[in-house]
């Protein structure tokens, strides 16, 4: 068997037995898509076509808010299952099939009790309540439920009742019962996730008057983008009533902005991208994240590198100790470029990570690489160059800011880290394999480092240039990674920044 059978192999043994629902099974085309379709093979054309219908102003207000029009068929729940798990890519509208799920459940049977669970109190609230997909944005005027934000309670008007609950603590879910779960996003649970997911599948035991009459057990919608997790293996061993949908990033391209698409179709078949984007769920991926990464092929001659930048930004990792066995400093310089392609390219400059008891030092260090660069930054709209020190706030919080201002007033920028090493570094890892990361000339320490990262807990060596060298692609030049299908590329920190 040959080395991608083998891989192939690897990844689809999970899923053996399961039924799928995919869009080469049951279609790629939403309902309103399919009316078009058939208008245009009747008439050679779609214009006119509403008014043919004769749809009413109510009748055009009630296709626009019933979302059972514009879900792809492997956006749909089929009609009966214990388990709905919904994989696919980033952008693929599961978050808008979650939403509409919950929806119908509600509107179905007023005795509903309906558990929505999430990453953290914010993310639901931000993606799963009020994203642009989200269940509130959604919600029909005539079908829009109460929100109880002190009780974390979502009330339709039959009755229905929804609460929401983050994936953090597993004793938080005793005690409940619920007829209903939607649960998004598993791979950014943290904690034991496993032992919520245990809780989840014991609280949803209660059932309605609806759900004896029509046979129905108490159900789990499970909307994600897949990871090769101990998680995972155990959401799909569990079979009794399963049933899977698959989608890829692509098959969601009329909600798509150009730019996202292009990123996507350049990103797509290295191994991270096909999980990403495709929604393959493989277990197989190296745990060096980097280890693919051909940089040779990327390299770019220093006589040969571009003389301006949209953004130059000195990436800062400070170590903890101040002894002289301390960890060391990373401190990575990177010139972010849009090119001909339309994609924005990074160019590493220089690595003057350094060891040094002394917060001083790194301090001067980073700011003296800040000067020696900002020259070839583009001006900004107040004639200053778009350039500046950026630092985990985590490790020290407002000591890395002060410690660099002590020395002199530059600007510097900090993010607090909501995610794990390996979570920032797997999509750079991808940006990285798609050839969008350039060396330039040879930076031995750094790209040996990078071989074997794997930013997990007891991983190979330290990860102070690593972690410097991914920060800044992740938080400004990797697109938006959530709610990418139905608002397109959101404008946010990174573009702000890049355009400050």
């Amino acid at each position: 068997m040959g080395t991608d059978a083998g891989v192939a192999k690897a990844g689809e043994s999970l899923l053996d037995g399961i039924p799928v629902i995919t869009a080469d099974s049951h279609g790629p085309h939403n309902l309103m898509q399919q009316l078009a379709l058939a208008a245009h093979a009747a008439g050679g054309t779609t214009t006119g076509h509403c008014n043919a219908l004769a749809l009413t102003p109510q009748e055009l207000v009630l296709l626009y808010h019933e979302h059972r029009y514009w879900l792809r068929p492997v956006q749909r729940p089929p009609a009966h299952f214990r388990t709905w798990f919904f994989m696919g890519g980033r952008g693929t509208g599961k978050t808008y099939a979650g939403a509409a799920a919950v929806i119908d459940e509600a509107r179905a049977d007023p005795e509903a009790r309906i558990l929505i669970v999430g990453p953290t109190y914010s993310e639901i609230v931000k993606n799963q309540l009020e994203g642009t997909s989200g269940i509130l944005t959604i919600s029909a005027p005539w079908f829009f439920p109460k929100v109880e934000k002190s009780r974390r309670k979502l009330v339709w008007p039959n009755g229905a009742q929804a609460t929401w609950l983050p994936a953090k603590n597993a004793d938080k879910f005793r005690g409940h019962q619920y007829t209903y779960i939607w649960a998004d996003e598993p791979v950014a649970w943290k904690g034991d996730a496993v032992a919520v997911y245990k809780e989840c599948r014991v609280v949803n035991r209660l059932t309605t008057t609806r759900m004896r009459a029509q046979g129905l057990p108490p159900r789990m919608v499970i909307t994600t983008t897949p990871a090769p997790t101990v998680l995972f293996r155990e959401m799909l061993g569990d079979r009794e009533g399963l049933v899977l949908a698959r989608s890829s990033t692509l098959e969601n391209l009329a909600n798509l902005a150009p730019d996202y698409e292009a990123y996507v179709r350049r990103v797509m078949e290295t191994p991270e991208g096909r999980r990403e984007f495709m929604g393959e769920l493989r277990f197989d991926l190296d745990p060096a994240l980097y280890r693919g990464v051909n940089w040779n092929a990327s390299r770019i001659d220093p006589k040969k590198a571009p003389k301006e930048y949209e953004a130059i930004i000195v990436s800062v990792d400070p170590a903890t100790g101040e002894k002289k066995g301390a960890d060391m400093h990373g401190i990575v310089v990177l010139g972010v470029r849009m090119e001909a392609d339309g994609l924005d390219h990074v160019y590493v400059l220089q690595d003057a990570s350094l060891r040094t008891p002394e917060p001083e030092v790194w301090a001067r260090e980073a700011i003296k690489a800040l000067e020696a660069w900002q020259p070839f930054a583009k001006k900004r709209a107040n004639g200053k160059p778009n350039a500046w020190v950026f630092a985990e706030s985590n490790t020290g919080g407002s000591m890395v800011k002060s410690t660099i201002r002590t020395v002199k007033k530059v600007k510097v920028l900090t993010e607090r880290a909501m995610q794990s090493k390996a979570e920032r570094a797997a999509p750079v890892s991808s940006y990285a394999k798609a050839g969008l990361v350039h060396m330039v000339g040879k930076h031995d320490k750094l790209e040996a480092q990078l071989a074997k990262f794997t930013g997990q807990e007891g991983g190979h060596a330290r990860d102070d240039r690593a972690d410097a060298f991914a920060w800044p692609i992740y938080l400004y030049v990797i697109p938006k990674r959530r709610n990418a299908g139905a608002a397109g590329r959101q404008r946010g920190t990174e573009d702000a920044v890049l355009e400050e």
